[in-house]
């Protein structure tokens, strides 16, 4: 690993040199200022069925981060015109307790690292939340390293839930998205998990990730014309993300949960209002 003094000498320099790569934003964005972290994206109509395919549990720092795949990836979203993303938390492992082990990387080092990886979708990126790895520096030293990692990408942060509006061709898709909390690890668990927020809450799609385990819902919702008082049924999506973490000769295996496909969970907005879901179980079938 490098000496702290060593990577403070560097950060300055590639920071300027990353934010030199940065590409004009894909997107209009306004955040509207009051008690909910609400923002609203307007992507041009000129774009085609927009497609959502937020980065989740990526994990930068742990030896079983698959890095071939989440490249892979970072170049699909970053080169193709209609497809979006954010962060989603736990961008980074940011170990804070020697009982966790060591990483490849220190901790500081992971933050540049992911800070160079997602700048190539930096123009694609929504905004950014944290996870529960992050939140670990918060809990022992009151800083946010998921804040800095969202100022080194100039992109909105938002410190627990993100509702964001994406308005498309006469279109509004409402999302709110969440890191995910809790450790359900069976279906049924996971879920229930997946769904809490419909307690209080009616958006169109539901966006979670932290279990590492890809899920994806239609759910039958009602809801009331605001202009008209004309009552109305729409479906909703719950998504979870899956993770970019191997299994085998980890710690997920080491405690026995319950494995989880790696990569992207994608959804496409079509203009006619429908939402379609893609999750891909890849592998040979011999």
């Amino acid at each position: 690993m490098k000496q702290v003094e060593d990577i403070e000498r560097d950060w300055q320099t590639e920071l300027e040199e990353i934010q030199d790569t940065f590409r004009k934003r894909a997107f209009r964005l306004r955040i509207l200022k009051g008690d909910f972290p609400q923002i609203f994206v307007t992507i041009p109509d000129s774009v085609e069925s927009p497609m959502l395919a937020p980065l989740y549990d990526v994990h930068i720092g742990n030896k079983d981060c698959d890095l071939k795949l989440l490249d892979k990836h970072l170049g699909w979203i970053s080169d193709t015109p209609n497809v979006f993303t954010w962060n989603g938390g736990d961008a980074f492992e940011n170990v804070t307790d020697f009982k966790m082990g060591p990483t490849p990387i220190s901790n500081e080092e992971q933050i540049l690292e992911v800070t160079k990886r997602f700048a190539r979708v930096q123009h694609k990126m929504f905004f950014s939340i944290p996870g529960n790895h992050e939140d670990r520096t918060f809990k022992h030293t009151q800083t946010s390293s998921a804040k800095r990692l969202a100022d080194n990408l100039q992109v909105s942060y938002f410190s627990d839930y993100a509702f964001c509006t994406i308005k498309w061709r006469n279109n509004n898709f409402r999302l709110l998205a969440h890191h995910g909390a809790g450790g359900a690890q069976t279906a049924g668990a996971q879920r229930n998990s997946a769904r809490k927020e419909l307690a209080w809450t009616k958006p169109d799609l539901l966006w979670t990730g932290h279990l590492h385990a890809p899920m994806a819902d239609t759910i039958y919702l009602t809801d009331v014309d605001q202009k008209t008082g004309e009552i109305y049924e729409r479906g909703a999506v719950v998504l979870i993300s899956p993770s970019y973490l191997k299994y085998f000769g980890g710690y997920a295996a080491k405690m026995r949960l319950t494995p989880g496909l790696r990569g992207l969970s994608v959804c496409q907005l079509q203009e006619d209002g429908r939402i379609d879901i893609t999750i891909h179980a890849r592998g040979k079938r011999l």
